[in-house]
């Protein structure tokens, strides 16, 4: 097949045992062998078992569900031992009756993509990071002024001092969603691990935003079915941990009316299903207007004065973990968002 010969991706038919059947000649190349040599082998005669064994758990899973895959990254070892990172689409193999006899993927090289990406998010990160301690300085001299520290202004400055206090904060809160996402998507993938859903995921993410909630009086209402510690057990990895953070940073902007008020609630909690557990993060404060509720996992849709960005990235993590991660207002109003994490 021309295709084979020609594509500069790596192409592959395996059998319903993982033994390959066709290749590509890119993906003989990367593999380190003639096209030939590969027929009738697996991936672990190229890969570190680690690796192959993975590719093979997820390729049954095609196989059993009749479900693909698109678009998939994944990091592998190539037979140099040099790491490189693939965008991995797998599809079911289906004869002409309709049966399913096996796996085809098709994978692209984006290592040096990752490396552009990564070197790009450091310099947000640096960048976003210095901006945060100046504002954080012309903020609080403005607010000194404003209380007449530096001598008597009369009421119509007072009023723009503040105005511009709150522009300050607006302003503050966008960078910090900035550093939120540039943490989201810099964070190394990792190999998923058993974690503590509680004392692993969640505190550590409540610890980071101890200093908002103190700001904005916000308590943690532990009677709508809290998380405890050493309960809920899950394969997981730290990109969980930036979900719940960026959710409940939301959760504490929102019930305390963008820092208006004082007297804010949140809480989360899970439920074990069959397959899944379904986990929420819910506060005190307005809903979404109704017909918005799909619209704010969109990119740059947001009512809170940031960049609203930090849901869309949400949801594709959720996605990348098997789950979902949608919005349902509570029975009396109150915002709530829920997705689920496979087990």
């Amino acid at each position: 097949m021309a295709l084979l010969r020609y594509s500069e991706d790596s192409i592959f038919f395996k059998d319903m045992d993982g033994r390959f059947v066709m290749v590509s000649e890119a993906k003989a190349a990367r593999s380190g062998v003639p096209w030939e040599e590969m027929i009738g082998k697996r991936d672990f005669d190229f890969l570190p078992h680690n690796e192959a064994e993975k590719c093979r758990e997820c390729e049954i899973a095609i196989m059993e569900s009749g479900e693909s895959i698109i678009d998939q990254e994944e990091e592998l070892t190539r037979s140099n031992g040099k790491k490189t990172w693939v965008s991995v689409s797998k599809f079911p193999w289906m004869d002409v009756d309709g049966e399913i006899i096996g796996v085809i993927g098709i994978s692209r090289d984006i290592t040096k993509r990752k490396a552009m990406q990564d070197d790009i998010l450091r310099m947000l990160n640096i960048a976003t990071h210095d901006m945060r301690s100046p504002i954080a300085s012309i903020d609080a001299t403005v607010k000194l002024v404003s209380r007449g520290r530096y001598g008597s202004i009369d009421e119509s400055v007072k009023e723009t001092l503040e105005d511009v206090s709150q522009r300050l904060l607006r302003l503050e809160r966008v960078i910090t969603d900035y550093l939120s996402i540039s943490s989201i998507l810099g964070a190394s993938v990792g190999e998923k691990e058993i974690m503590d859903l509680r004392q692993d995921i969640i505190d550590p993410a409540l610890e980071r935003l101890i200093p908002d909630m103190k700001r904005y009086g916000i308590t943690i209402d532990n009677k709508l079915g809290s998380i405890p510690g050493n309960k809920i057990m899950i394969k997981a990895n730290k990109r969980l941990g930036i979900v719940f953070y960026n959710l409940i940073e939301n959760a504490i902007k929102n019930a305390s009316k963008k820092g208006t008020i004082k007297g804010g609630i949140i809480a989360f909690g899970a439920e074990e299903r069959a397959n899944d557990y379904l986990l929420n993060v819910y506060d005190n404060g307005d809903s979404v207007p109704d017909g918005m509720e799909e619209q704010i996992f969109e990119e740059f849709v947001s009512g809170t004065g940031s960049t609203g960005i930090g849901l869309s990235f949400c949801r594709n993590l959720i996605r990348e973990y098997g789950g979902e991660l949608w919005y349902k207002a509570t029975w009396n109003g109150h915002s709530n968002f829920m997705f689920t994490v496979p087990k």
